[in-house]
């Protein structure tokens, strides 16, 4: 659900949407598979720096700011959008971020995959799964364009956008456009 969901064009607020409830349980729950395996939080984390955000971000979801604040990892989430030269915007999909005050910036999807396949490992499942992002059709528009809808966010005061630049090697990159139109819509 979350992976479809993340494709609408969408605007979120970026910390409280449906997105960041649906992040955040998926977090607790990934984070608690550690009550069903023999290796205590320290051992995991040796093992897996995604099993490491994922219980940071589940721990910081349920109980908020954490005694040691290097463990923090609020959820955030951005409209991510293509830049191509002719000025026109594509949207590829809203991002799920964990901001992570010792680790870093990470994608949820990514790093929730990541977690997920070590717990399968650790359970000694055998399963082929890949666990990656869709992105929306390829369609540029003359602005970034994102809808608001009150089923998916009760109240928006702000939303979060970035943009991207396809390189050569069809790999997108960080990218600030020299102009940006930029609409939101009900």
């Amino acid at each position: 659900m979350l992976n479809s969901l993340l494709v609408q064009q969408y605007a979120f607020q970026p910390d409280l949407s449906d997105i960041t409830r649906l992040t955040g349980n998926i977090a607790v729950s990934i984070r608690h598979q550690i009550d069903f395996a023999h290796l205590n939080d320290k051992q995991a984390n040796n093992l897996s720096q995604a099993h490491q955000i994922i219980s940071d971000a589940g721990d910081y979801w349920k109980h908020g700011s954490l005694r040691k604040q290097e463990r923090n990892c609020p959820i955030r989430v951005a409209a991510a959008f293509e830049y191509a030269e002719n000025g026109t915007f594509r949207f590829i999909r809203n991002i799920a971020t964990l901001a992570h005050s010792s680790l870093g910036e990470h994608d949820f999807l990514t790093t929730s995959a990541e977690a997920a396949r070590f717990w399968m490992s650790q359970h000694g499942f055998n399963v082929e799964w890949k666990g990656l992002p869709n992105s929306a059709p390829p369609i540029f528009e003359q602005s970034a364009r994102l809808k608001f809808d009150p089923r998916y966010c009760i109240n928006m005061s702000n939303t979060q956008i970035r943009f991207f630049k396809k390189i050569s090697d069809g790999k997108l990159i960080p990218f600030d456009p020299p102009q940006v139109r930029f609409e939101v819509y009900e």
